[in-house]
């Protein structure tokens, strides 16, 4: 009797400790998939543009102009995460600052360049700063400058505009008509998934002779 009894205890012992050990999967499995779910949504690190700005901060922006010129197109696009659209504008308010010249001819002359408005040059790059986190916008781009050590070729090469082999990834056509540059079909800057300082693109390979960076400079950008 003694040892039916002892029998029964040990099954009971050997039961008792499957269904502990059972438990403790169950348990381990579910704390696996809650974490895996958890990291799912966290976002993981990349070089690309984040542009996951909350756009009420731009809207606090304080636009200031010594030229008059409007840049809540600019800001409504950069609200909206339209980096094309943000980058055209760019390009046309660019010359609004620039002056009449320049608006004519659709392209920033090496006089109005050396007298482009700081106040405006702060505005522009304010605006593109704040709607990309610090990675896109004039100051990006001058501190990927300052990085490959003033070194344009490693530069362009880093931002996507140039290989370092000297080919131009971006490309533009004047249009005589419109007077004014436009990308050429199939040699656009990628709106969609690009390095930072990538944009804008303002000013840059197709207005040789004229430095963007000396005024960037001069205003303390």
């Amino acid at each position: 009797m003694a040892k039916n009894n002892q029998t029964v205890l040990a099954l009971t012992l050997l039961i008792t400790a499957s269904l502990i050990g059972i438990f403790a999967v169950l348990a381990w499995i579910g704390y696996s998939l809650t974490r895996s779910k958890s990291e799912s949504k966290s976002p993981g690190n990349t070089n690309l543009v984040n542009t996951t700005t909350n756009s009420s901060s731009l809207k606090q922006i304080e636009i200031t102009t010594a030229r008059n010129v409007d840049y809540s197109q600019l800001q409504k696009y950069l609200q909206s995460k339209d980096w094309q659209g943000s980058d055209r504008e760019t390009y046309l308010r660019m010359l609004d600052v620039a002056g009449t010249k320049a608006q004519a001819e659709g392209a920033i002359g090496k006089d109005e360049m050396n007298a482009l408005s700081c106040v405006d040059l702060k505005t522009i790059d304010r605006l593109w700063s704040i709607a990309s986190d610090g990675k896109l916008g004039f100051s990006a781009q001058e501190k990927i400058l300052k990085e490959e050590k003033n070194d344009y070729r490693k530069m362009y090469d880093a931002v996507g505009w140039q290989t370092l082999t000297g080919d131009w990834l971006i490309q533009w056509n004047y249009n005589q008509q419109t007077k004014r540059y436009e990308y050429k079909p199939g040699k656009e800057p990628n709106f969609k998934t690009f390095p930072p300082g990538h944009l804008p693109t303002v000013e840059r390979g197709y207005n040789f002779g004229v430095s963007l960076d000396g005024a960037l400079s001069r205003c303390g950008i």
